[in-house]
């Protein structure tokens, strides 16, 4: 584990997140996976952005094979929590928007498929975070079953989607990432 400090944030990262990044990076001549990267890197952005207009910072940022986990300084409510997780997909939104309109067709689609993707109700995700939320919130003997139902439907709608676009496209690192979202639903809610 590679452990350092950022102003008063401790951030430790997985060696097996560079393999992975690097797997990445290696198997698509495309290009794609680059500024996947690095519009992902700004997704981040977009939650750090939303936790200082919050007046907050994180203590700890675990960055691992199975995403960016972040916890909090402090305690902020439902909807701050959920306004925090929701940035990072406005972001990518916003840049799609941008893109699309001066013509970058490329990034303006990467944007928004990891917009799409991290916004997606499933446990790993932001938008499953924010179902959870909510649902710990109102219906907290309930939140569990109902995120399970929620994302293994929308998990295999999605993996349909994507091995038709990945017959199309014939682009491999389509593979990838469909292996990580089955990795993340199964690590963070045994189905």
């Amino acid at each position: 584990m590679i452990r350092f400090s950022v102003l008063k944030t401790n951030v430790n990262i997985s060696p097996l997140f560079f393999a992975v990044l690097t797997a990445f990076l290696l198997t698509d001549k495309s290009g794609t996976a680059s500024a996947a990267v690095i519009f992902s890197i700004l997704h981040e952005a977009g939650h750090f952005l939303a936790l200082l207009c919050e007046k907050s910072y994180p203590k700890e940022i675990n960055i691992s094979l199975f995403g960016i986990n972040m916890s909090l300084m402090e305690k902020l409510s439902t909807a701050e929590k959920c306004a925090v997780l929701m940035a990072g997909f406005i972001m990518n939104f916003i840049l799609a928007a941008l893109f699309f309109f001066i013509g970058n067709y490329k990034f303006a689609y990467i944007n928004l498929f990891i917009g799409f993707f991290t916004a997606m109700p499933v446990p790993s995700s932001d938008g499953g975070s924010i179902i959870k939320l909510i649902f710990d919130e109102y219906m907290p003997e309930k939140s569990e079953k109902i995120l399970k139902i929620v994302s293994l439907s929308f998990i295999l709608l999605l993996s349909a989607f994507m091995i038709f676009v990945l017959i199309i496209t014939k682009n491999v690192f389509l593979i990838f990432a469909l292996v990580y979202m089955f990795l993340c639903a199964i690590k963070t809610a045994a189905f």
